[in-house]
């Protein structure tokens, strides 16, 4: 589906990714690789291999739209703990396969992370100016009048589906037409139910497509 952010045209993406037709960039959010190490360093049974689906996720949509660079808004990495030897090596390799220049605007996570110390072929600032959008990690960095997109909150919804039962949705923000805010690309990392505003648009994928969702569903 593809929606505006000011003249700047955007396509949002099944397997929660968004592409800049104009200048050929893929955007994603919130990767968080060695989450699931982290968990298990501190005693808690987690299964592997979160890390590589995501990668592979991600990998399959860049061979789909063959975009000319990957820019990730934030929290590429979780923590010091989850930078083990394994994921360190598993990123590189797929960093030489992918064969796209890497932007990272680096994100609360990434910096306690300590990702620096392993010297990744990868671009990082704190926000990144492309197609006249303003691309950060935290969407408290984007100003009220300017046109960007951002991470860092994992947005979904709640929809419930008994008195007691409800479910919740991952997928794409839209603040008063100006501000995006892209879903954690991480399987592995949790959905934030937040509050849509009246002039908010709510964008998911149903039955691989993305649609928006009616007002009675993300206003309840």
């Amino acid at each position: 589906m593809e929606i505006s952010l000011g003249p700047t045209k955007v396509e949002l993406l099944t397997g929660r990714a968004a592409f800049l037709p104009a200048s050929k960039s893929l955007i994603v959010a919130d990767l968080h690789l060695g989450k699931a190490a982290t968990f298990r360093q501190r005693g808690l049974a987690v299964p592997e291999g979160s890390n590589a689906s995501d990668l592979c996720r991600l990998r399959s949509i860049a061979d789909l739209k063959k975009p000319k660079q990957l820019v990730i808004a934030g929290d590429l990495f979780h923590s010091a703990d989850g930078l083990s030897s394994s994921t360190v090596e598993l990123f590189q390799e797929w960093l030489q396969k992918l064969k796209l220049p890497v932007i990272l605007t680096e994100g609360n996570h990434d910096r306690r992370s300590l990702f620096a110390h392993y010297r990744f072929p990868i671009d990082v600032s704190p926000l990144l100016k492309l197609d006249g959008l303003t691309i950060t990690h935290d969407p408290d960095d984007l100003r009220g009048g300017e046109y960007g997109m951002a991470g860092h909150l994992h947005p979904g919804i709640r929809i419930k589906e008994a008195p007691r039962q409800s479910i919740k949705i991952a997928g794409f923000l839209v603040r008063r037409s100006k501000h995006l805010i892209l879903p954690a690309f991480s399987e592995f990392t949790g959905i934030s139910p937040l509050k849509i505003g009246d002039k908010d648009q709510f964008f998911t994928e149903i039955n691989g497509t993305i649609s928006e969702l009616p007002s009675e569903l993300t206003q309840t």
